[in-house]
């Protein structure tokens, strides 16, 4: 990427900074004094980029908004490796919270992509430019950071050579392996202690289960008999109270339903007389007097007359005698109905009861059950006998006869007194059945729960240890993966550093040292023309090895834009002659623009700069004032 401009309000020493014009290729310096905001320059830049500087992370960055100041921002306007033109705005108040817009200006979708908030910028950005912050602050900006140890060790050296996070993830791994392994050790006496106690337990998971089934069956039974002994006794009285009132409702039936049928037809021709002798009188005694020649007609007269003072009155009484028969048998038919439905209630209920009394109980609970209450009992249950059957021989056959009150009241109550009596019985042996089993779930309940509670610790435990072991073993892995993939990294690097600085380092030493070369143990060398041979790094000068690492520093640069797809790339050095002496920086100044066909914008903050170096874009910032505009 390239910088095309730079504006920012109320940050750091400037109220106001803008850059523009900023040509895409050679030298950019920024010339002033201490404290005149050179370094202001660049930690806007990487503010602008990253939200953040070398010198302040994002919890700090309220520090940046100037003095008596409430928001400071900044915006820059960047070539990306698209050659797509963005621009980016970044805000920050002083209570450190932050703002970031981005946005396309350049191509077919330009001004239809812009992207709002911090979190959406910084996922978006790495994207467009190819690198992330760390990559930028080891690469392209050089923040008056000491780069010369010459520690074969040096974090540098192998941050540039790319390895140093595998150099610090291996160190992790290992110090975790140390520490997984101590925890195995201390935690295995407390696996085996669990085990064994778990293992003295010798808890049979299917027995609290058949012990609970065993104790509701019995729960079952026991209210079961409860409910049919007080329907036994409350339909075994009803039965006694119904049984006349079925018999006379019965007979009223039968007598009601005789005198229906004598009514109906007296009451059928008594209608149809008085229906003639009203609408047909003339002819009816016409014809009453040609069939009776000897009747006189004083005899028809009375009998005309009888006919129509009682022959209406009698129709009448006759059928209101025979709506009379037909309610008084709906209703007698109803009460036998209603009794017969109650006959069979309790029908029912002897027919439970005979089931009860004549079924084992054992055979309703699990086979280990039965067993254990065996050998604990002593004397014969109800488990194991039952009632004399000659006491319920004959209650199938009253239970059926309790429907339609065939059965003898006497004989009912005889048996329902002898059902309800061994009901009781039974109802008492599984109560004490029940209560014993209810005490052996209570015991058993304890041991399960202490075996859960030990196979809980136990899981627990071995998670931790397998765990343990699984982090040693991938770690482990991944210690060897990360080996075999520094060295590769390092032979790789230094046949790349070995290449670039081949063309960079002739030209900042004016040719007295041409190749770098870094060895596995991350030993500097240099090449000497002179000697002709490999130099060891501290048998150089200071400023021969500054010179060196400023080298390295751009071949590293160059590698880094070209991997991240950044065929043009900008590099800010900060204060990088602050140990030159006056030859080596004209040297190197003079060499900068011409280095690399990858880094073409240089920007180089210095106190001064030679006077006879041609530079692309000189800025020069004021030591007092707080505006920087070229």
């Amino acid at each position: 990427m390239l910088i095309k401009s730079l504006v920012a309000t109320n940050f750091r020493k400037y109220h106001k900074l803008e850059v523009t014009d900023i040509p895409e290729s050679g030298v950019i310096t920024v010339a002033g004094s201490n404290e005149s905001g050179k370094t202001s320059i660049g930690e806007s830049i990487c503010f602008a980029l990253f939200g953040r500087t070398f010198f302040l992370d994002e919890k700090n960055l309220g520090k940046l908004v100037s003095w008596g100041s409430d928001v400071s921002d900044v915006t820059i306007n960047f070539i990306s490796g698209d050659d797509d033109i963005y621009e980016l705005t970044r805000s920050v108040d002083r209570k450190g919270v932050s703002k970031a817009t981005l946005q396309k200006i350049t191509g077919d979708d330009e001004g239809n992509n812009k992207i709002d908030g911090v979190d959406e910028v910084a996922k978006a950005l790495p994207k467009i430019l190819g690198f992330d912050y760390d990559a930028f602050a080891n690469s392209f900006y050089l923040a008056q950071r000491e780069l010369t140890s010459p520690d074969p060790q040096s974090s540098t050296i192998k941050q540039m050579a790319g390895i140093g996070a595998y150099a610090q993830i291996t160190d992790d791994f290992e110090k975790s392996n140390i520490q997984n392994e101590e925890a195995i050790k201390e935690l295995m006496p407390q696996v085996e202690s669990t085990q064994a106690d778990l293992d003295e337990i010798q808890l049979d998971e299917t027995w609290l289960p058949e012990l609970i089934d065993a104790e509701e069956t019995l729960g079952t039974e026991q209210r079961d008999r409860e409910r049919l002994v007080g329907h036994l006794n409350d339909n075994g009285e009803l039965y006694s109270n119904n049984y006349d009132a079925f018999h006379s409702a019965r007979k009223a039936f039968g007598t009601f339903s005789f005198l229906g049928k004598l009514l109906f037809p007296i009451t059928v021709i008594l209608w149809i007389l008085w229906v003639l002798n009203t609408y047909f009188k003339d002819s009816s005694m016409e014809s009453l007097s040609t069939l009776s020649t000897s009747m006189s007609e004083e005899k028809i007269s009375t009998y005309a007359s009888m006919a129509d003072n009682w022959l209406l009155p009698a129709a009448i009484i006759t059928l209101i005698g025979y709506l009379i028969t037909l309610v008084v048998r709906k209703n007698s038919q109803a009460t036998m109905v209603r009794l017969d439905e109650e006959a069979e209630g309790f029908s029912g209920s002897l027919q439970h009861g005979h089931r009860y009394v004549t079924t084992l109980v054992e055979t309703l609970l699990p086979e280990r059950v039965v067993q254990m209450l065996h050998e604990r009992k002593e004397a014969p249950s109800t488990l194991q006998i039952l009632p004399p059957r000659e006491q319920f021989n004959n209650l199938s056959q009253l239970a059926e006869g309790t429907t339609g009150y065939k059965a003898d009241t006497e004989e009912i109550t005889a048996a329902v007194t002898r059902l309800t009596d061994s009901l009781k019985k039974q109802d008492g042996e599984i109560e004490d059945l029940g209560r014993e089993l209810l005490g052996d779930i209570s015991k058993e309940k304890e041991r399960s729960d202490k075996a859960g509670n030990l196979r809980s610790t136990l899981q627990s435990l071995n998670k931790v240890v397998d765990k343990c072991k699984y982090s040693i073993e991938t770690q482990n892995i991944s210690i060897g993966l990360m080996q075999r993939a520094a060295k590769d990294s390092v032979e790789l690097f230094n046949q790349n550093i070995s290449d670039i600085s081949a063309n960079t380092l002739p030209k900042f030493t004016e040719g007295r040292y041409s190749e770098v070369r870094i060895a596995e143990d991350f030993s500097v060398q240099i090449y000497s023309g002179e000697k002709t041979d490999y130099m060891d790094f501290d048998e150089i000068s200071s400023g021969t090895q500054r010179q060196v690492m400023l080298a390295l520093r751009m071949a590293m640069s160059e590698e880094l834009a070209k991997n991240s797809g950044n065929e043009k790339q900008f590099i800010f050095l900060d204060e990088p002659f602050a140990f030159f002496d006056q030859l080596r920086t004209n040297a190197t100044m003079r060499a900068l623009p011409d280095v690399s066909n990858v880094i073409n914008q240089v920007w180089i903050s210095a106190q001064e700069f030679p006077a006879d170096v041609q530079v692309a874009k000189a800025i020069i910032c004021p030591l007092d004032g707080t505006e920087l505009i070229v």
